[in-house]
């Protein structure tokens, strides 16, 4: 009896938790609109953002996850290469996405994508410049949202670094330089 007690004490406090933590998280996984994208953009013109400026654009126009951009993330031939940080069981993964072409007059390509700062105060910075209680991880949902509109989703799953075990192309398909950039010139991301 004392064990089905703590058994649905246990399922009970599950409930409570995940109800909380999606009531609470759930806000911060939407597109942000395209006047917050451009409020984004203008704030990071002030100087005060140039340690952070490109880490900040490759969240908005590679929608990469922080962690994806460390001392490994740059740019080549006019793709951004990155360690895909999602990937599980000790496998390296890179992933391959090309540079959008409004994306071009945004980075300083002489300067590294990564942040000199640390971590929390690099996302502190990002919070800022976002603005309105934006959160950096949106970026990532914005950036896949607006790829949707333009480019099929299994394309968009590869760049995301999402691809599911279901797609035949993770391991038989892979898609030449060429078609991957017609399709990024395909995507119209709001800007200045």
């Amino acid at each position: 009896m004392i064990y089905v007690y703590k058994v649905d004490l246990f399922y009970a406090y599950r409930l409570l938790y995940k109800s909380f933590c999606y009531s609470v998280i759930t806000p911060f996984r939407d597109r942000i609109s395209d006047e917050q994208i451009i409020a984004f953009i203008n704030n990071l013109k002030d100087p005060f953002y140039d340690r952070i400026r490109n880490f900040a654009f490759a969240m908005y126009f590679f929608g990469l996850r922080p962690c994806e951009i460390d001392d490994e993330a740059h740019f080549e031939s006019g793709f951004l290469i990155c360690r895909n940080r999602k990937r599980k069981n000790g496998k390296k993964a890179y992933k391959k996405i090309p540079v959008p072409r409004q994306a071009e007059k945004f980075f300083d390509f002489n300067l590294p994508l990564n942040s000199p700062l640390s971590y929390d105060r690099t996302l502190d910075m990002m919070k800022k410049a976002l603005g309105d209680g934006v959160v950096p991880y949106q970026l990532r949902h914005t950036f896949a949202s607006i790829c949707d509109e333009k480019v099929k989703r299994e394309v968009v799953e590869l760049w995301m670094g999402d691809s599911p075990q279901r797609l035949v192309g993770k391991h038989y398909v892979h898609y030449s330089d060429e078609f991957m950039r017609s399709k990024m010139d395909l995507v119209n991301f709001p800007t200045l």
